[in-house]
């Protein structure tokens, strides 16, 4: 092959690989500065993202209405109307609201929301007066608590007397309306951070297996590009 040859591949291969450094560099330079641009505490959770990622994508389908707001979950996590609620763990077995306090409970504890979301307090098991929780309801201006022994009411949620079930509203599950439901599976499903998503770009695994080996052939194809850009500058020295 002559120098002529040589310099038509070189520009023609080069044009082409162009579009590879550039996409290089637009997936690259962000993981130069994950910290800077806080990189791993944002996350994507559309839901096609979910399925190319093989993530289960969250379905709730009924929640307790406190108020004018649901309130659903999925696994560990608890969302009140918009807003994703801290601390929560298990899956609640009721929820009242009582004197503007939102009274969610599992089997084992009992945990106090304000109506924007903000956790007063959780009583855990060993404060309870009797566990596990069956059920949660209210009467009047006293939040009550079920038990397979015994119900229990509390104007506070913190300071209990046994009491008996006439007269208790026990919470029940409802249906989630279509825009409920949609809203609440945006922020339960899992989200796929940023930093994953462009490591993936970058090396190509976000577009499968195959596309891992064509950017391990683009990378050779660039090594060639320097051994031929080196030949044909001492050829032309």
């Amino acid at each position: 092959m002559n120098i002529h040859e040589v310099r038509r591949w070189h520009g023609l291969v080069g044009a082409v690989i162009v579009f590879f450094l550039f996409y290089l560099m637009l997936s690259g330079l962000p993981l130069n500065h994950v910290e800077l641009l806080k990189l791993e505490k944002r996350e994507i959770s559309s839901p096609w993202l979910m399925r190319w990622y093989g993530e289960d994508i969250a379905d709730p389908t009924q929640g307790y209405l406190l108020g004018n707001k649901y309130i659903t979950w999925e696994g560990s996590k608890w969302v009140l109307g918009d807003k994703l609620l801290a601390s929560s763990s298990g899956q609640p077995v009721g929820a009242v609201e009582v004197g503007g306090i939102n009274y969610v409970a599992t089997t084992a504890a009992l945990y106090l929301y304000q109506s924007d979301g903000r956790l007063l307090d959780k009583v855990e098991q060993q404060s309870l007066p009797a566990s596990p929780i069956s059920a949660l309801g209210k009467m009047g201006s006293n939040v009550m608590l079920q038990t397979p022994t015994a119900v229990y009411a509390s104007v506070d949620g913190l300071n209990w007397e046994q009491s008996n079930s006439t007269g208790m509203t026990l919470s029940s599950l409802q249906v989630l309306p279509a825009d409920v439901k949609r809203r609440s599976a945006d922020i339960l499903s899992p989200g796929i951070s940023l930093k994953r998503i462009l490591q993936d770009l970058h090396s190509g695994r976000f577009f499968g297996r195959y596309a891992v080996w064509v950017m391990d052939i683009a990378s050779i194809v660039l090594f060639g590009l320097g051994i031929s850009g080196f030949w044909l500058y001492w050829r032309l020295r």
